[in-house]
């Protein structure tokens, strides 16, 4: 079988795999006729009413807490600096690594902008297998 060719926009299957929503009451959706990612939530009512039994509609699951916190760990790994690596690799050990590293980068210049480099080209991939993963071929718009 072909794979689904669709245009997507990168910036929001991005967005849709690191932003958790309530999984009571929405979920993020990719429709395979469209490209479009679509949200599911308390505050929007033009979405298809058979949003999550249509096979035109793929769930779209949010990484978890621990992909996330293997992306730090990577940049970290990767820093060329060990004394700012050996801070950053005890932040991560402590309650709350989330909040802790990202507070932490702001106190070394550059390195707030280095971490969203390195994070966006960790997610840009999480984001192409996601599209390999469920058969779509992927022209990123």
């Amino acid at each position: 079988m072909n794979p689904i060719v669709l245009k997507i926009k990168r910036d929001d299957l991005i967005e849709a795999l690191n932003t958790e929503v309530d999984l009571y009451g929405g979920g993020w959706f990719l429709d395979t006729e469209t490209g479009d990612i679509l949200l599911k939530s308390d505050g929007v009512d033009d979405l298809p009413e058979d949003l999550e039994d249509n096979p035109r509609f793929y769930s779209i699951e949010p990484i978890s807490s621990r992909e996330s916190f293997h992306i730090m760990e990577a940049f970290v790994e990767n820093l060329s600096s060990s004394q700012i690596a050996e801070r950053l690799e005890a932040v991560l050990k402590r309650p709350k690594p989330f909040r802790c590293f990202k507070d932490t980068l702001y106190d070394y210049p550059n390195l707030p902008e280095a971490w969203f480099a390195f994070e966006q080209k960790k997610l840009e991939r999480l984001a192409e297998q996601w599209c390999e993963q469920n058969g779509i071929g992927v022209e990123w718009i």
